[in-house]
């Protein structure tokens, strides 16, 4: 040991902390020192004098050294790392901290979420047995973790297995049947489908309570059911909301509206909304865009939005919730529209903490944001009739035509495409799903087969991108007495490519109880005719509602039989299939679906009405709002493949 380290440890242990840090520095840099023991003193003695970030890296240094003490020492810097924020440095002496920690399942988390928070999801994987399977928040990122790597076959396997010993455990039991129902596990689905025949039980009311509200969705086609509370709505409710809401700006004033989403990027809810900024009226309203999409997106946002749009985005993803609804205030919004609802990475904090003068939820949630603060929910009369007043927290503004926006001018009409391209047979009847596979219940698949079987020699063309869900649902059909070479698949690919393959099929199939939304549309716009049935809940109405702004309400079905009936029929009718798709070209740009600037003026309307109720002192009500005239011509000209 060099006679400056003696000295310094000798200072050290003296508790002169400013000194023994000029020695030790001075020992290796100048004596050029390098062992563990000087690092670990290094720091030590930066710790002493509470700089945190410079003792992790002494820290780190230190465990690069092969010794008894790189253990601890690799420990010490992650943990200093983590406690000042240093994401970048926590990246590079994770790993090692975690290998040489292999009992340590806190700190093996630390790193693991400091990946998943990175978006490093693949990198995770090594890591994850290090964990802790009955601590909540552990299992609940391995099931993230493999989720996101697409690792379903190890991940049901692993969660069956744990539900088996640990039967009790909630979390456990929800994410079985969050991840059955993402690849179509008949096994999980039964198993679900049967607690939920008596939904007082425990187990069920326990389930109930923990599932996502987005979860039940998917397989509930009952409002009443739709508003028992589930995590979502149990969480935002213990959310502070604001003492006093503002007062609504004064009349003759501009309508000051906030748009509040993580999703102004290449995502479909702009696909559906992004007209709409644009067209908003700034003459008589001043329109912001609370945007917490992360800084990646950015890019997106500079060479896609106009800048009318560009301008009017306000970020507030680096904000804590109370921050944000603070800017709010001090732009004096009025009307706060929340475009996420029970969504992932919603922030209704956010809005629970606003104290804006109307508070509004629009097209991420189909159903009552249930435990938020809001007056108000944007839809029509078909995904809400009267009788769904009931089960709604917020007063209904009901569209005329349809709640569901459309923006057209980002949309490409489908290029030339040929079955061929696809594996498509060139003279079968091709039935389609593109919906997202959680909807693809037990229901769905027992009338898919229905159909198949009453239409010899037809196909079912199904979107899936999971390996283990298509042998699931191939499995699935042939339980239910179908070859299983008659279902046929095909992946994700861009969106332009999406747009040309869909009228390669003769009609889509509709999923229950959520039907296609952005999908329901994205067939309509490219010329492919949906069918679908009514359902008794707001998801299991939406294509209801679009087929009707598009003038093909006679393919709404009364029931499950209805639905078999009128897919054989039309399968089975010569000339059927052209003259429907002949009628979805002719009302494209005559019927309100696609009519950007028609349904802006109506949502506008929507907003003048509720701003004209607050500043007259009264309370939200129910709001129908009235339709324009009907147009008389087209309201744009595009062909095909324009």
């Amino acid at each position: 040991m060099s006679q400056t380290l003696k000295k310094a440890l000798q200072t050290y242990q003296q508790g002169d902390f400013p000194s023994a840090l000029k020695l030790t520095e001075r020992a290796i840099s100048a004596e050029r020192v390098r062992s563990q023991d000087i690092y670990a003193l290094l720091g030590n003695t930066h710790l002493k004098l509470g700089r945190m970030l410079d003792a992790a890296d002494a820290f780190a240094e230190a465990a690069r050294f092969s010794g008894p003490k790189s253990a601890m020492l690799a420990k010490f810097a992650l943990t200093l790392y983590h406690n000042t924020g240093a994401r970048d440095k926590m990246l590079d002496i994770g790993e090692r901290a975690v290998k040489l920690n292999p009992g340590d399942a806190d700190l093996a988390f630390t790193y693991v979420n400091t990946l998943f928070s990175e978006g490093l999801f693949a990198q995770t994987a090594p890591f994850l047995d290090n964990l802790d399977r009955q601590n909540p928040q552990h299992m609940a990122m391995i099931v993230n973790c493999h989720r996101l790597n697409g690792n379903f076959e190890f991940l049901l396997r692993e969660l069956k297995e744990a539900c088996r010993l640990d039967p009790g455990n909630l979390l456990l039991q929800t994410s079985k049947f969050v991840v059955g129902r993402e690849v179509c596990d008949s096994e999980v689905l039964a198993e679900f489908e049967a607690v939920m025949q008596q939904p007082d039980s425990p187990l069920a009311a326990m389930l109930l309570a923990s599932e996502p509200a987005l979860g039940r969705v998917f397989w509930n086609d009952d409002e009443a059911m739709s508003r028992r509370p589930n995590s979502d709505s149990a969480r935002v409710a213990a959310i502070p909301v604001a003492p006093a809401r503002r007062t609504f700006s004064a009349a003759g004033e501009k309508i000051r509206i906030g748009y509040l989403s993580n999703d102004f990027f290449d995502h479909p809810t702009m696909r559906l909304f992004g007209q709409v900024l644009a067209l908003h009226d700034r003459d008589a309203f001043d329109v912001t865009l609370f945007c917490y999409s992360e800084s990646l997106h950015r890019d997106w946002q500079q060479h896609h939005f106009p800048p009318v749009v560009r301008k009017a985005i306000v970020p507030v993803n680096e904000m804590n919730d109370g921050a944000a609804a603070d800017l709010i205030s001090a732009r004096n919004i009025d009307i706060l529209v929340d475009l996420k609802g029970h969504t992932m990475n919603s922030r209704l904090g956010i809005l629970n903490r606003s104290d804006a003068p109307v508070k509004v939820t629009y097209l991420g949630y189909p159903g009552s944001v249930h435990g938020a603060d809001l007056d108000y929910a944007i839809t029509d009369r078909f995904v809400t009739p009267d009788a769904s007043k009931a089960f709604f927290s917020e007063k209904l503004c009901r569209l005329p035509e349809s709640y569901q926006a459309n923006d057209t001018t980002g949309r490409p009409l489908p290029h030339a495409s040929s079955r061929a391209e696809w594996g498509l047979p060139e003279d079968a009847f091709v039935f389609a799903s593109f919906n997202a596979v959680p909807k693809i219940t037990p229901r769905t698949i027992a009338l898919w087969a229905n159909i198949l079987d009453r239409v010899p020699g037809s196909v079912l063309w199904i979107l899936c991108d999971r390996p283990l869900a298509r042998v699931n649902l191939r499995s699935a059909f042939v339980a239910a007495g179908i070859d299983g070479e008659r279902i046929l698949f095909t992946g994700s690919v861009n969106y332009a490519d999406h747009l040309a393959r869909v009228p390669l099929a003769d009609l889509a199939l509709d999923t229950f109880p959520c039907n296609g939304h952005t999908t329901t549309s994205d067939m309509l716009w490219a010329g492919l005719p949906v069918l679908s049935s009514r359902g008794h809940s707001f998801a299991s109405r939406v294509s209801e509602s679009l087929l009707n702004a598009i003038g093909l309400s006679e393919l709404i079905a009364c029931d499950d039989q209805v639905f078999c009936n009128m897919a054989t029929a039309i399968a089975r009718a010569p000339g059927k299939v052209a003259e429907l798709k002949e009628r979805l070209e002719e009302n494209r740009f005559c019927a309100p679906l696609f009519n950007g600037a028609r349904f802006t003026a109506h949502l506008e309307r929507a907003y003048g009405l509720m701003a004209e109720r607050a500043r007259a002192g009264l309370a939200p009500d129910h709001i129908d709002v009235p339709a324009l005239p009907a147009l008389e011509r087209p309201f744009a000209s595009r062909r095909r493949g324009g």
